[in-house]
């Protein structure tokens, strides 16, 4: 109980009608937020029990029952992860569309009894579309606190705002199963705490003035690749309609095989021998995590353990669980800057010779480069060497991905499907960025610390929020979008300067690196 109660502790009923505290009724309890402006923002509600102690490497069970009104109205804890926080680092201002308290609003505590969740809504009673993000960071770092500085979206929009943290890394994704039946569904019980929030959303959202019958669930980056990954799992079957995905088209998830070899590294690390398996649950969440990273656990993901991913999720079709669902998907322009940009400074300044030579170090054919490179040449004459490199690894990686997951979705001939790509070069590092990966985000929130990509993000978040009212991300501050045919392959290009709709951009670029090696990137 005492774990319980350190994830946000129940307090006395009193003031639940003061004005500027609203309460809900949630079926375990209710619940004290406050007010931001005219919506009403819920914090770190527990959609789950403690996932600490016995139960480690557990499905989550519902939360405890509590008595009174308990207070919501701070973030509840982010899964145990390496330290660092984006809102408070060089890209905090833009990631918070520059609120002087976007740092305070954000700052959360980290535990390994991390399973609740916030709500933003504009009132307790109605029929409002349902929108919960599910954050990014890999599978590895990262929560819902965007959602507690988004607001300005939500009122907006009029939607319900529903933000989830969950188990991440080695407490998520540790695959534990070919060792001892206890664990069997130790592997994905990172993705069983999301099933377990929309389970808590179909429950609850009514009581925030949202449709339990209408949810969308989106991501971005690792978000986006957690939705890729919900569309292969029967256990979130039903849970929502439509699925937006970010730069995060995850196709393929690890083997049995690849995540027993995983587990072997992470128990070498800590001392386990296989025969002393219950020996995990004497490690203290420092050293569990210290030992992941050593183990390179921080970067497990799900896997196909036959049971809550009973097969591989996009390898070659879109998955039978994905029917019915409408999907909207996409990437940004130059994905990899952000992660470039100090790491190989040099790509910033490419010739035309040394874009030749990346590309031939990257696995295309040196009889194929120049042609290649020509077309790019052809299509983007103003751009630089540079900017072509950035273009075209996105291409290779994110937008090969993104269009592939399109496509067989459309194959599936079940549920609509949008594509659009993000390509404003945003003004972040005096523009050496570009459209980076995640780029969007805080635009589709309605943070925009750039006053010229204002009507940029209204156009985004319009279309975010249109799709989830009613699977049609068209409305009046946007060019027309079509849905996304094998013949017809509308393609919404969204740019500060001109955001139009593009029937299949880059075609022959994309073709010609048909045969060649991709990336997540």
């Amino acid at each position: 109980m005492a774990a319980v109660l350190s994830m946000a502790p129940p307090i006395a009923a009193f003031g639940e009608s003061a004005e500027g505290n609203p309460v809900a009724t949630t079926r375990k309890g209710k619940v004290r937020g406050y007010m931001q402006g005219a919506v009403l923002t819920f914090l770190g509600i527990p959609y789950g029990a403690p996932t600490s102690g016995e139960a480690r490497f557990m499905p989550p069970s519902e939360p405890v029952q509590w008595n009174g009104v308990r207070d919501c109205t701070k973030l509840g804890p982010c899964a145990p992860q390496p330290p660092g926080n984006i809102f408070s680092s060089p890209l905090g201002p833009y990631f918070s569309g520059g609120r002087a308290d976007g740092v305070e609003k954000t700052t959360e505590a980290s535990g390994e009894d991390c399973l609740c969740l916030n709500v933003l809504t504009t009132r307790l009673q109605g029929k409002l579309p349902v929108m919960v993000y599910i954050h990014g960071g890999g599978f590895s770092s990262g929560s819902g606190a965007l959602t507690a500085i988004s607001d300005r979206f939500v009122s907006e929009q009029n939607v319900v705002l529903v933000g989830v943290n969950h188990r991440l890394n080695v407490f998520g994704y540790t695959y534990l199963g070919g060792l001892d039946p206890r664990f069997a569904d130790s592997g994905n019980v990172g993705q069983l705490d999301l099933i377990a929030a929309l389970k808590w959303v179909r429950d609850n959202i009514s009581s925030f003035g949202g449709d339990p019958s209408n949810v969308t669930i989106f991501g971005e980056s690792g978000g986006g690749a957690k939705v890729s990954t919900l569309l292969a799992m029967p256990g979130a079957k039903g849970f929502f309609k439509r699925a937006i995905i970010e730069s995060g088209s995850l196709r393929t998830v690890r083997t049995k095989e690849a995540a027993e070899k995983d587990t072997a590294n992470v128990l070498k690390s800590l001392g386990i021998t296989p025969d002393r398996i219950s020996d995990i649950f004497k490690i203290s969440t420092a050293d569990l995590l210290a030992a992941a990273r050593q183990g390179g656990a921080l970067g497990f993901g799900p896997v196909v353990d036959g049971r809550s991913v009973p097969h591989q999720t996009w390898e070659s079709a879109a998955p039978p669980e994905a029917s019915g669902v409408s999907l909207l998907v996409g990437n940004c322009k130059d994905e990899s800057t952000i992660f470039m940009f100090q790491s190989a400074p040099a790509l910033f300044h490419l010739d035309w010779e040394g874009l030749r030579a990346q590309e031939v170090s990257a696995g295309i054919p040196a009889a194929a480069v120049d042609a290649l490179i020509a077309t790019y040449r052809k299509d983007y004459p103003t751009e630089s060497a540079s900017d072509i490199y950035f273009r075209l690894s996105s291409d290779r990686g994110a937008r090969r991905n993104a269009i592939t997951q399109a496509t067989m979705k459309v194959e599936q001939n079940s549920g609509d499907v949008f594509m659009y790509q993000f390509a404003w070069n945003t003004p972040v590092a005096g523009g050496a960025v570009r459209a980076f990966h995640t780029a969007e985000l805080p635009l589709a929130m309605r943070l925009v610390l750039y006053p010229q990509a204002e009507e940029l993000s209204r156009q985004i978040s319009g279309a975010w929020a249109a799709f989830a009212r009613a699977g049609n991300p068209n409305h009046a501050g946007l060019p027309k979008w079509d849905s996304y045919k094998l013949a017809h392959k509308a393609t919404m290009i969204f740019d500060a300067v001109n955001t139009k709709q593009v029937i299949d951009p880059a075609k022959e670029e994309m073709e010609q690196l048909q045969p060649y090696p991709g990336g997540l990137l």
